[in-house]
């Protein structure tokens, strides 16, 4: 009867653990958060927020709503409501303090997401105020 409930136990645990990390975490602290505009149209960027959701915006309109995590320099596409459906997608930052840079990791005309490779694509946000 011991030996059942201690294996009980373990599956919850193994549930629990299984629950957690499929929710995902939020991306690293030096990651920035906040408002992005790009460099070249200060109508259209990103927000991104601390809990890992993110959106890509133009003027007022929201266009694209997305869940993103950070491994070290790596910015990680987990998932989005555009239909570019080939995720994770993994882009090398930099961020300076105020500009905000992305590059792919492998080649931009592998990804089939347009909008997605206009956004990334060796392109720079700058830190709203």
């Amino acid at each position: 009867m011991k030996n059942k409930k201690s294996l009980m136990l373990m599956a919850g645990l193994l549930l629990i653990s299984l629950i957690l990390t499929a929710c995902g975490s939020p991306p690293e602290a030096n990651f920035p958060t906040g408002k992005f505009v790009r460099a070249d149209n200060a109508n259209h960027g990103f927000i991104f927020n601390e809990d890992g959701t993110w959106i890509v915006f133009d003027g007022s309109s929201t266009l694209v709503r997305a869940t993103y995590r950070v491994d070290g320099d790596v910015f990680i596409e987990e998932s989005n409501d555009a239909g570019c459906t080939d995720v994770p997608k993994r882009f090398k930052y930099t961020f300076d303090g105020t500009n905000l840079t992305f590059n792919y990791i492998g080649d931009p005309a592998d990804d089939p997401c347009g909008g997605r490779k206009a956004d990334f694509n060796n392109v720079t946000y700058t830190l709203s105020k």
